[in-house]
């Protein structure tokens, strides 16, 4: 309250700014004056050791901040009035103090001189926020690898960058967001799952010959057979066609006569019949773990009816974390790099499109 009364006999003047020639109007040296003895002193109460200038060093925001915030909400000028007696304290600042008679005023920067002080980057976001440039820090930390600043003025946080710095953030963001291949399964289920699920080659041919050894060694002759006359080219056809030839002849014989002829060309037979099955149940095996996999895991149990699934999963089934980031990043939306779901689309001055992304502090 005492503050707000000291300045009583300013606010009731006419509006600044009022500048005459190149020297300050009582008014604005009183002003500035006042901003030095009550933001500037207490502000280095501790060691009472203010700096020879204050101009275009970032370790001077927090003051900046402070200087604005006094002249917007405790002596209440108008954003034009803050902005033009920040611009005069900054630029005419001197340590000890003193104000009036001040020669060369210095009453604002050139877009130019801005420029070069703070960059495109810094500019635009000035002029998309409707604050100055000494009031957006520049954060020490990137969201994603974006580049992020701070608008002091409204307290809030946005990371700002290109396409190709925007397409780096959502493959870091997709990188973070899936730890583990459990997470994945567990999150879209297991025919998802299985979708980005392979198998190499060499397990393939490891899993296709044990798979067709172990079943052809559990099966009778009459079962080679049997299964031959179903499956096969036509040499197996053949080879069922002359079997059961020789069985048909076998059976005519009386019982004085001998057989073993018979006999041993049945045999041949089904043992070479035995390595058609093997080829047959290999080449089958190895065509559904190449393109029906999810189908084929099913059929033997490893992802059906249990709770624990994903560890009943052969150690052959390999997930590729390349096609599922791939479809991630395409199915990608950018409002999901903001916890508030605020995406600006900005257009600098040379035709590159940014984005403006709000982000916590």
């Amino acid at each position: 309250m005492i503050v707000v009364l000291n300045f009583k006999n300013i606010l009731t003047e006419d509006s600044f700014p009022s500048m005459v020639g190149d020297k300050l109007n009582p008014r604005e040296e009183k002003v500035l004056k006042i901003i030095h003895d009550n933001v500037l002193v207490p502000y280095y109460s501790i060691e009472f050791n203010l700096p020879t200038e204050i101009v275009d060093l970032r370790e001077f925001i927090p003051l900046f901040v402070e200087i604005y915030e006094f002249l917007k909400n405790v002596m209440m000028f108008d954003n034009e009035t803050t902005s033009h007696l920040f611009y005069l304290f900054v630029l005419n600042y001197n340590k000890e103090g003193e104000y009036k008679d001040i020669e060369n005023v210095r009453v604002g920067l050139t877009y130019e001189e801005q420029m070069e002080m703070f960059g495109e980057k810094v500019m635009f976001l000035s002029e998309h926020f409707g604050t100055l440039p000494f009031l957006i820090d520049r954060m020490e930390y990137d969201t994603y690898g974006i580049p992020t600043y701070n608008i002091t003025t409204i307290d809030e946080t946005y990371a700002f960058g290109n396409q190709k710095q925007l397409d780096e953030a959502i493959k870091v963001y997709i990188d973070d967001r899936w730890y583990s291949e459990e997470d994945v399964f567990f999150t879209f289920g297991v025919e998802t799952y299985l979708s980005y699920c392979s198998v190499s080659d060499t397990d393939k041919r490891i899993v296709s010959g044990e798979e067709a050894n172990h079943y052809e060694s559990d099966m009778f002759d009459e079962e080679i057979i049997d299964f031959l006359s179903h499956n096969g080219s036509r040499v197996n056809y053949e080879l069922v066609k002359e079997y059961k030839e020789m069985e048909a002849e076998w059976g005519k014989l009386t019982s004085s006569e001998d057989g073993e002829q018979y006999k041993i060309r049945m045999s041949e037979i089904v043992e070479e019949g035995r390595e058609n099955v093997r080829e047959i149940i290999y080449d089958d095996t190895y065509n559904r773990l190449e393109n029906d996999l999810s189908e084929y895991l099913e059929e033997l149990g490893y992802v059906s009816g249990h709770r624990d699934a994903f560890k009943n999963l052969p150690p052959w089934v390999q997930f590729s974390w390349e096609e599922f980031n791939d479809d991630e990043f395409d199915n990608f939306e950018i409002w999901q790099l903001s916890p508030y779901e605020n995406v600006d689309e900005a257009y600098l001055d040379n035709g590159d499109i940014y984005y403006i992304i709000q982000v916590d502090y």
